[in-house]
């Protein structure tokens, strides 16, 4: 009774959300084939372009997620007047880093895209892209922290669905101003920075109106963006602040990871793009899993349920073997077929096939690490702990490791990838353990 019970806290939550990623992951897939199938250059520059923006959705992503480690909790106390006063504050710090980033890209493009590359085609391609798209990142934030927010409320169905419109929107865009159909001009990368740009503001449009007239748990509203938070902060610098620093910390090791290819030539950075999206991919089924588990923890934990919060977290560890195993599976039956997505020379297509077996052994041990780090145990309050792993093995591999292959003793680059993907294999060697020993529970609601 008890499994089933939390398998129908799960389903209404993983399913939703892994849908959403799905269509999340859609629209860079669109992307990818849409533009790798005109030029490499032009798909590395598209690709090295979205850098400055997986950074910046890495800080939404870890305000989102690092308030609702105190938000799940307050649901499970039925209060909802500490979860508006924390997702105001995290709209607001989100809104204003926007902004400081738009205003940075916009005045130096070139120099902040030379981190990524040392090709002068694929940053010129790269400065058309960043210029338009940088200008979703306003709404991007404003959506991005409210969608999660609802997470912690059990509400995913709506992110969904907003989600979903955008996508269908952004594929249609796409085809109309990357190739100038239906007698638009044909602006290729440029084209696909509109097609997001407008989608984005779609999407905060569709959010702004969901929050008006139909959103009734949270019930927020405009003031509540400028409400008094003082008697939150230490609860917020304890257990939210950490998941921040774990995000940006990821995202900094994609964007190392990014500028370690991105100067190993126009081949490894193309198969490298087309590589990345496949592993989004691929972590479409888990990223539903791992939040689920994250609200389901942090919710029980809010009841005063701690044994049967440790019971599920080692049920769920369990069950995201099998998701790892089937993550790894998919992408190699797809290895055959991976080089023929893209338009790409021959030395391109050997190096895709060499990182799609990276990429399996990368995603078993990623898909364990999202159900118990980014969800069990930031979920249950336990992200000091996560954040310090997370740090570790940025230096270890993404830094010293990218950069000593890369610079000191120079590897294949399908062997640098190996390395720099070897970080998930360390954190699971950490996380099994401390997910078993049960001490991770930490009542984070004030």
């Amino acid at each position: 009774m008890k499994e089933q019970s939390m398998m129908r806290r799960i389903l209404p939550i993983a399913i939703p959300i892994s849908l959403q990623n799905l269509i999340n992951v859609g629209v860079s897939v669109t992307d990818t084939l849409m533009i790798g199938g005109i030029s490499e250059a032009q798909l590395s520059g598209v690709a090295q372009a979205n850098q400055p923006y997986i950074i910046f959705t890495t800080l939404v992503f870890g305000l989102a997620t690092g308030s609702t480690v105190l938000t799940a909790q307050y649901w499970g106390r039925e209060e909802c007047g500490p979860i508006r006063a924390i997702l105001g504050l995290m709209l607001r710090i989100g809104m204003f880093c926007a902004l400081a980033a738009t205003v940075l890209l916009q005045l130096f493009p070139s120099q902040v895209l030379s981190i990524f590359s040392n090709d002068p085609g694929v940053i010129e391609y790269g400065v058309q892209y960043l210029r338009i798209v940088s200008l979703s990142y306003l709404f991007s934030s404003f959506t991005g922290i409210y969608l999660i927010g609802l997470r912690s409320t059990a509400n995913v169905r709506v992110s969904m669905c907003i989600y979903g419109a955008a996508f269908v929107l952004n594929v249609f865009l796409n085809w109309v101003f990357i190739f100038g159909n239906l007698g638009a001009p044909r602006m290729e990368c440029r084209g696909a920075a509109l097609a997001t740009l407008i989608s984005r503001i779609f999407e905060f449009l569709l959010v702004a109106a969901y929050m008006r007239f139909a959103e009734n748990r949270i019930c927020l509203r405009f003031p509540d963006l400028f409400r008094k938070t003082s008697m939150y902060w230490r609860a917020l610098v304890r257990y939210s602040l950490p998941v921040l620093f774990s995000e940006l910390n990821w995202g900094v090791g994609i964007a190392v990871q990014a500028a370690v290819i991105g100067h190993l030539g126009v081949p490894a950075l193309a198969a490298s793009s087309l590589i990345n999206v496949l592993q989004e991919l691929g972590g479409v089924a888990v990223m539903g899993l791992g939040s689920a588990a994250g609200v389901l923890v942090g919710n029980l934990i809010g009841e005063g349920k701690d044994g049967e919060a440790i019971v599920s977290a080692r049920k769920l560890t369990r069950l995201s073997y099998l998701f790892a195993a089937g993550a790894a599976a998919v992408m190699l039956l797809l290895r055959p077929f991976a080089p023929n997505l893209i338009n790409g020379t021959a030395k391109t297509d050997a190096m895709v096939l060499g990182m799609m077996v990276v990429l399996a052994y990368l995603l078993f041990f990623q898909s364990i690490n999202i159900v118990t780090l980014a969800g069990i145990l930031r979920g249950a309050g336990d992200t000091v702990f996560c954040m310090s792993v997370d740090f570790t093995v940025l230096f270890l591999f993404k830094i010293f490791g990218g950069l000593f292959f890369t610079l000191v003793v120079p590897l294949h680059p399908v062997w640098v990838y190996f390395i720099l993907s070897s970080d998930e294999f360390a954190k699971t060697l950490v996380l099994i353990p401390r997910i078993l020993r049960g001490k991770w529970i930490y009542h984070t609601a004030v």
